[in-house]
């Protein structure tokens, strides 16, 4: 029979090991997306690629296209607290943790031209844009025209600030034109 203090040490190792197995199940991040039906899908949020967002819900990839999302919350995320959310404007969307959009990008397209920009952006503390550079990973176009207009839309936006907020803080806003 096998002593007290053996018995303890294998049950020691077992539970270490269960620990170790079921540790990533419950670290994974928790995501939310909430579409423009009203719908809230609670899961893990896999990638965003050309207009695609592939997100893992109840044990099955499921597949939106951007317009159909009104926003993706990363609040259960490792970092959380940031989301991807549609301004107010059509086509707009900004992903900046932990802050809200005060005042909309003025988007102008005097041209026929189609194409999603992505801009990444710096903001100071106060939530202006510091920084724009346009044509980050993301763009769909080449357009001078795009890029500029995104680059002044994305200027001309503002953020939430305050004294508790970080000096600079970066993040992205998304046009389609």
């Amino acid at each position: 029979m096998k002593s007290y203090q053996t018995l303890k040490n294998q049950l020691k190792k077992h539970f270490i090991t269960i620990i170790i197995i079921a540790c990533p199940f419950f670290l994974q991040a928790q995501h939310v997306i909430v579409t423009k039906a009203g719908e809230r899908l609670n899961g893990e949020l896999q990638k965003i690629e050309d207009n695609t967002v592939t997100f893992f819900h109840k044990g099955s990839l499921v597949t939106f296209q951007l317009g159909q999302i009104k926003s993706i919350d990363f609040e259960g995320a490792v970092g959380g607290g940031s989301s991807i959310s549609q301004s107010g404007e059509k086509g707009i969307f900004f992903l900046m943790p932990g802050r809200k959009i005060t005042k909309q990008p003025k988007v102008d397209n005097l041209t026929m031209e189609k194409g999603i920009v992505v801009v990444a952006i710096t903001i100071n503390k106060y939530g202006d844009v510091v920084k724009a550079d346009p044509g980050v990973e993301g763009t769909t176009t080449t357009s001078q025209y795009l890029l500029t207009k995104a680059k002044q839309a994305a200027e001309s936006a503002k953020f939430d600030g305050g004294t508790t907020m970080p000096l600079e803080q970066k993040g992205t806003i998304t046009i389609t034109f």
